[in-house]
């Protein structure tokens, strides 16, 4: 039997397993869970495992790049969970559990924030005083094992143009986009948090302070609450009143359906236009995620609201995060580091 990597990319709402071959970096089964029992059952029919690759959102200004995690690792990895309350916490739990499963092997950290490292200093900055930039209020950029999958194919699609001026837009349940130049991150519409930026399916995007203030003033809304309603209950689902499934917005002829739709699709344009100056213009577009790869609808409306920039191509990429945390998982069995663009 093949040796494995398993790969674990634990979401606010499930959780996607993979096993690959330890040798060839080939998938061997592929599988998601929303139970804990399903879980469980799924870690027990993998045999001869020697790494377990891990999902984690938040990696801080500590992590640019792929760890083994420890007692010290996994602690940091818990006081990140207010800077990213609706993911860390799954990511943490799921570690828990593997390593009672798995306790003899290396379990590997992959953080979505890595890839944004080599932002400039500028572009992290919020315009707040120096004090809540010094305890860790600035912008991180987010889906990062995606953008890296992408930057280490784009030359395979676009030739030499990988190397130039290209945004690539992640559209899923989150969505965020990416500006890159040499495939390395410049900027991101995702800043701070996971709810900065697009329009999502369940989480607001950009949206004015101003709006918090008065819910919390006006209508004396909890924290709590107010969590809710930005994490699970804005976005797609917030406009539309009926779902965050962009093929049921698609399908309905409700007007609400087709204002979200509306509204996601110049949000996303808006945010796309907005990452222009940090790379001086654009040559390629690239669409990757659930949406972005299988909504042709969505992609051409995005689209056609950008071609006042001029020409520029558009790729439709398929994402593996899993991929990119089973090559990290080799590279630290055989001791090569794995840089994050």
């Amino acid at each position: 039997m093949s040796a494995l990597i398993l790969t674990c990319n634990a979401g606010s709402s499930n959780t996607k397993l993979a096993a690959f071959d330890v040798d060839t970096l080939q998938q061997q089964d592929h599988v998601s869970v929303h139970k804990a029992e399903e879980t469980i059952a799924w870690l027990k029919s993998h045999q001869n495992v020697v790494a377990v690759g891990h999902r984690v959102v938040h990696g801080g200004r500590s992590f640019t790049h792929p760890v083994r995690i420890d007692d010290t690792v996994l602690q940091t990895l818990k006081d990140f969970i207010p800077l990213a309350p609706l993911h860390q916490p799954a990511a943490i739990n799921f570690i828990e559990v593997t390593q009672k499963h798995y306790e003899d092997i290396p379990h590997i950290a992959c953080f979505d924030t890595a890839f944004h490292h080599s932002i400039s200093d500028i572009a992290r900055r919020l315009p707040l005083p120096q004090q809540y930039h010094d305890e860790g209020l600035m912008r991180y950029g987010f889906h990062g094992l995606s953008y890296q999958h992408i930057a280490d194919v784009l030359p395979d699609y676009a030739k030499e143009k990988a190397n130039g001026r290209i945004i690539v837009v992640h559209l899923g349940g989150g969505a965020s986009a990416c500006a890159m130049k040499e495939l390395q991150s410049v900027d991101s519409t995702m800043g701070f948090s996971t709810l900065d930026g697009l329009m999502m399916g369940t989480r607001c995007g950009a949206l004015d302070a101003g709006v918090l203030l008065y819910l919390l003033a006006q209508d004396n809304m909890a924290v709590s609450e107010l969590s809710e309603l930005l994490y699970h209950n804005a976005g797609l689902k917030g406009v539309s009143g009926i779902s965050d499934d962009m093929r049921q917005l698609i399908g309905s002829d409700i007007a609400s359906a087709k204002q979200a739709i509306e509204l996601y699709c110049i949000s996303a344009a808006k945010q796309i236009a907005s990452l222009l100056p940090s790379i001086g213009g654009l040559e390629a577009l690239v669409f990757t995620g659930g949406i972005g790869e299988n909504a042709a609808f969505i992609r051409d409306k995005i689209t056609a609201e950008l071609r006042w920039i001029g020409d520029f191509d558009v790729y439709v990429i398929p994402t593996d995060e899993e991929l990119v945390m089973a090559q990290a998982c080799k590279n630290n069995l055989t001791g090569k580091e794995t840089v994050s663009r």
